[in-house]
């Protein structure tokens, strides 16, 4: 079990990665815009991601980064959601 946990935990981490990735380059390529629901989404579940990530690590430094990053993104969503 504790092999498969490892995995897992790798797993998410890498699919939150991706995720961040996708997310600027769509937006770097003109695909999408920073303001937009799908890009702002993209952070956030890769935020969340590379956040259990980070803490299954203890990596502290990358945990609190991507918790910033990941506020950022809320509000942002927020923003272009309701206003």
């Amino acid at each position: 079990m504790t092999i498969l946990r490892k995995y897992m935990g790798e797993a998410i981490g890498w699919v939150g990665a991706f995720f961040s990735l996708a997310a600027f380059s769509l937006n770097s390529m003109g695909f999408t815009h920073g303001q937009s629901v799908e890009y702002l989404g993209m952070n956030i579940l890769g935020c969340l991601f590379m956040i259990f990530y980070a803490v299954s690590k203890k990596a502290h430094a990358s945990s609190v980064l991507n918790t910033i990053f990941l506020l950022v993104a809320v509000i942002a969503l927020v923003r272009a959601t309701f206003l």
